[in-house]
């Protein structure tokens, strides 16, 4: 009979590594450089959460198949013991070791459950988490991974003096390192005038740049990049805009 291992709904895993760049002016540094190291810290800590949950319910996945698997055969074999003339003996240990897997079954769907639970739970601390440290220093890239996907985008430069192109770099990447075959597009969205423009879809083999014209619909001021959407090839989503929306690269523009 198999042993208990852990069980994982592949959703929402967010691993991420943020290190922070560029300079400024002392004064700026010494205000914000101690809250950084500190948010910093604490992304570092629920990756590594993250990463040992994602661990635990891949077991479990694999062992509740196994366990599944397992029951059906006996559930059929009892089934048919049942309906002939058997000996009491291997009737009962037939009943006996039907009772015990499926309470091994019970049992790990209550696990599973805790552990979906703490994974949702672990999920919104680090959103907020990349909220905070985004706020405090602009990133010319966002790193996120989403649906079994590394995904990096970044961009050339956070400002621009007029309506120019916005240029960068995408790489997409499966957990394993080998390269995502597929297509993406981007948003380039202003929270101040509620909306923006979606970029061409752009074909992705690893890693690509973009270019996106005249952006900035709606005149100076701040705005964000970020994925509309990611398809396979075929056109079927990857990762949704509502999957995505968290993670934006600040821009200005004027």
């Amino acid at each position: 009979m198999a042993g208990k291992k852990l069980f994982s709904t592949t959703n929402l895993v967010i691993l991420a590594l943020i290190v922070g760049l560029g300079s400024g002016f002392y004064a700026n540094y010494t205000l914000t450089n101690p809250k950084i190291n500190g948010l910093t810290s604490d992304l570092a800590q629920k990756t590594s959460q993250v990463e040992s949950l994602q661990t635990e319910l891949g077991a479990l996945q694999a062992n509740y198949t196994e366990a599944l698997g397992e029951l059906t055969q006996l559930t059929q074999s009892y089934d048919d013991l049942a309906g002939n003339s058997i000996a009491l003996s291997e009737y009962e240990e037939l009943d006996e070791s039907y009772q015990e897997l499926s309470s091994d079954l019970a049992e790990l769907q209550i696990t599973n459950q805790v552990l979906v639970n703490e994974n949702h739970d672990l999920s919104i601390e680090y959103v907020k988490l990349m909220e905070k440290y985004n706020d405090l220093r602009v990133l010319s890239w966002t790193y996120f991974v989403v649906n079994n996907l590394r995904v990096n985008l970044t961009v050339n430069s956070n400002t621009y003096p007029s309506n120019t192109p916005i240029t960068g770099t995408v790489n997409i990447r499966y957990l394993n390192g080998s390269p995502f075959n597929g297509r993406i597009q981007l948003l380039v969205w202003s929270d101040y005038y509620g909306n923006g423009k979606t970029s061409p879809t752009i074909t992705v083999s690893g890693s690509t740049q973009y270019s996106i014209e005249a952006p900035f619909i709606s005149g100076p001021g701040a705005y964000y990049l970020l994925f509309s959407n990611i398809k396979d090839l075929s056109g079927t989503n990857i990762a949704t805009y509502s999957e995505l929306l968290s993670f934006r690269i600040t821009l200005k523009m004027g």
